[in-house]
């Protein structure tokens, strides 16, 4: 059974997982996101697909949806764009040029992740209030100040091993530093380890030691007074604004 409609590869061309962008129509896109996460389960389940997929839908050459907040526009569409080349793909790209990235919702999305992976350490009773809602940013980044991975030998999570809830935290950081400091976009694994050698045994899952612990402390500090030099942020509402930016916090969309 031929899958119904075109799709692509896209990301590190070693990854463990296949990751996949599945196009569908503007007027078949369900208008929730519980809609559209069940939607994208029941087509890789009906055609037996072994892919970490999302939908997006697509207008004159750029990303115009997705399901959030699994990913946003402007780095789902320059991801493609840019690894697409990477994969044995069945259809010709259908990205025809790079979208400019909202920073701070990478900062943000960089802080929520982190935050939501750490839920079920013993960090929970001051993670969890701010991992969701709506309140000021400046209570995520103080929750991140409390982090030492030293003290972290298991995150406790049901559905994800620790090797890849390393990796995950140690390509968020590398990948928003190098977006923030110097506007180079990074998707692959190859690439972040060619800015952020010091990252390879994390990104690549191998055995995490205190050596590992502390190059990801250092960073996470690092981001920290990044993020904090990046502007000053204002909450209002679901908003957040900075540097003439602004993201809707509730949905991760700008």
């Amino acid at each position: 059974m031929d899958f119904p409609y075109p799709y692509y590869l896209y990301g590190s061309d070693d990854s463990q997982d296949q990751d996949v962008i599945i196009w569908i129509p503007d007027s078949l896109m369900p208008p929730t996101q519980q809609e559209r996460k069940i939607l994208v389960q029941e087509l890789v389940q009906t055609h037996q697909k072994p892919w970490n997929a999302t939908l997006v839908t697509i207008k004159d050459g750029y990303l115009t949806d997705t399901i959030y907040p699994k990913a946003w526009i402007d780095g789902l569409n320059n991801s493609l764009y840019t690894t697409y080349h990477l994969h044995t793909q069945k259809h010709s790209n259908p990205i025809k040029g790079l979208m400019k990235r909202n920073k701070l919702l990478g900062i943000y999305k960089t802080a929520r992740t982190t935050l939501t992976l750490l839920t079920r350490t013993h960090l929970r009773t001051s993670v969890r209030p701010v991992v969701n809602g709506v309140h000021p940013f400046e209570m995520k980044l103080k929750a991140l100040k409390m982090v030492n991975f030293f003290e972290i030998d298991d995150f406790n999570q049901k559905n994800t091993k620790n090797e890849d809830i390393w990796k995950t935290v140690a390509f968020y950081l590398g990948q928003n530093i190098s977006l923030i400091e110097n506007n180079i976009e990074i998707y692959t694994k190859k690439d972040l380890i060619k800015y952020h050698p010091n990252l390879e045994n994390l990104v690549y899952r191998k055995a995490i030691t205190d050596t590992e612990k502390q190059i990801l402390q250092t960073y996470l500090e690092y981001w920290l007074t990044m993020a904090e030099h990046y502007g000053i942020y204002t909450s209002e509402g679901i908003f957040l604004k900075c540097n003439e930016e602004t993201i809707n916090m509730k949905d991760e969309v700008f």
